[in-house]
């Protein structure tokens, strides 16, 4: 018996505006979960810290931090 595998990543990304995150993926994962792939194994990348406030005359600026990233691995029969 084989088995096929794929990674999958679910992650926010910025969307639009450097104030939004949008989480990547998750409708990707759903659907392959739904056509019978399983998880396997899960890992997490670590996020990125931002630099927090900072000044840009006139204003005051952040920069958001990025949370994990969780990688899925997948596995399904081969046929």
């Amino acid at each position: 018996m084989s088995r096929k595998f794929k990674v999958v990543p679910v992650m926010y990304a910025v969307s639009g505006s450097a104030y939004t995150l949008k989480l990547q993926n998750a409708e990707a994962l759903a659907g392959l979960l739904s056509g019978g792939w399983s998880v396997m194994r899960t890992d997490v990348l670590p996020g990125l810290g931002g630099k927090g406030e900072y000044e840009v005359e006139p204003n005051i600026c952040y920069e958001p931090s990025f949370p994990p990233t969780i990688v899925y691995i997948l596995e399904k029969e081969a046929k």
